[in-house]
């Protein structure tokens, strides 16, 4: 099987607690070759433990690493420039999710694609999970026949499910750095928005649409597109509630259907819920998500039918024990030897967040 060389670019929450780990872990595919992060106690410690032979600060200077691609796990409004640098160089990108915290960021990189000739897939992990390929599979044929689709997701952010990884905190990360981090972060979200934002309308447009619910929003595009249809760019209405914590979206379906998506952040409660059903005609089926830090912890998958006598028919099925976040690699891998097209694709991450600014215009006028 042919290796490629791979560079992982920001090593923060997702770049250590996974990125790295299948990046080291995947031998048969990958060399984890590089990695560039601007912290140095970071790239020291992260380095050491996976063996990578090369340690950066930044981009520009590991591309002198010989790479065929990267995976970029940076904070989010740097993901614009990096995967053009990366792209401009040549090298192939899986991007962490939200591509871009603006359309226009996601247009500059699909610009630098079609110049580079080289594969961008967005991570959407879940979209690999083995429970989800399977409820695609068990889809009725027509989006007619859906009734409902019902996301539900209660987070208290990530601490209760990492704390048991050895993770190490950039507390050595350049102060102009930060500075910089929260400057862009700020514009891009104003630009967004198209004007200014309060702390609140901040904190759900950030934290609860572009970097939360956009994993709810994609899984939704997967069902959708199974069905032959398009995910609207136009949310039929939007929420925001509980200071910004919490955030919600809804948009009508062909045959006069709904999907419905809420998602809180409940730090108060250190249990992590993340639930999608599809009412069907004849079916109900039900993912239930773990959070997505914990390995080898399954989605449960259960399957609800109407049966001869008024009775229920209920299959609760365990799929796999594979991880997500392997398999998204694996698909990456794939893509870029032109083994299978890409499954998590560029033009549909923008979609998703022109529903998802949508959403939040629905919400603040």
């Amino acid at each position: 099987m042919q290796k490629l060389r791979v560079g992982l670019v920001g090593a923060g929450l997702v770049g250590q607690a996974e990125h790295a780990f299948y990046l080291w872990d995947d031998r048969d595919r990958f060399e984890f070759a590089a990695l560039a992060d601007a912290s140095p106690s970071v790239r020291a410690a992260v380095g050491a433990r996976y063996g990578v032979p090369a340690l950066y600060a930044t981009l520009g200077e590991m591309l002198v690493a010989r790479l065929d691609a990267v995976v970029i796990a940076a904070p989010d409004p740097f993901h614009p420039e990096l995967a053009v640098a990366a792209l401009d160089a040549g090298l192939h990108v899986l991007c962490e999710k939200p591509l871009a915290l603006t359309v226009g960021g996601c247009n500059a990189i699909a610009a630098a694609r079609d110049r580079s000739g080289c594969i961008v897939q967005v991570a959407y992990m879940k979209r690999h999970d083995p429970a989800y390929r399977r409820a695609l599979a068990l889809l009725p044929e027509r989006i007619e026949d859906v009734r409902l689709i019902a996301v539900e997701v209660n987070d208290p952010d990530q601490d209760p499910f990492v704390a048991h990884l050895p993770m190490v905190s950039p507390a050595d990360l350049p102060a102009p750095l930060r500075a910089e981090a929260a400057r862009k972060a700020q514009l891009q979200l104003d630009e967004a928005a198209e004007r200014k934002l309060n702390d609140r309308e901040a904190r759900a447009l950030a934290n609860g649409f572009f970097s939360a619910m956009v994993h709810d929003v994609a899984v939704v595009h997967g069902i959708l597109a199974r069905l032959g249809c398009e995910l609207p760019a136009e949310a039929g209405d939007g929420r925001i509630f509980d200071n910004g914590r919490g955030v919600h979206l809804s948009f009508p379906l062909p045959g006069d259907g709904r999907a419905a998506l809420t998602h809180l952040n409940l730090p108060g409660v250190p249990d992590y819920t993340e639930r999608i059903t599809i009412y069907c005609t004849d079916r109900i089926i039900e993912l239930t998500f773990p959070s997505p830090y914990l390995r080898h912890f399954p989605t449960r998958l259960t399957v609800r039918r109407g049966a001869p006598g008024h009775t229920l028919e209920l299959i609760d099925e365990r799929v796999s024990f594979e991880e997500a976040f392997r398999e998204q690699l694996r698909a990456f891998h794939a893509a870029v030897l032109g083994v299978r097209p890409v499954e998590t694709p560029l033009e549909q991450a923008r979609r998703d967040i022109e529903l998802l600014t949508s959403a939040f215009h629905r919400a603040i006028t």
